[in-house]
């Protein structure tokens, strides 16, 4: 597993950490409930960045 695989791996370990907190009615307020969603979607955000750049700059490299 390389670097990025790591990242990528805990990316979704935090993901699922919240997605359970939301879906458990961990939040106590609507308030902590929207800032729940927008970590997600923040987390999920940058996840997809980090796997477009990666797998840019992968295919740059092969084709060299």
């Amino acid at each position: 597993m390389d670097i990025w695989d790591e990242v990528v791996k805990e990316y979704n370990d935090e993901l699922n950490k919240l997605r359970l907190n939301v879906s458990g009615g961990q939040a106590d307020s609507f308030a902590h409930y929207r800032q729940l969603v927008g970590l997600v979607q923040g987390i999920e955000w940058s996840r997809n960045k980090l796997t477009e750049v990666v797998k840019k700059r992968l295919y740059e490299e092969e084709d060299d």
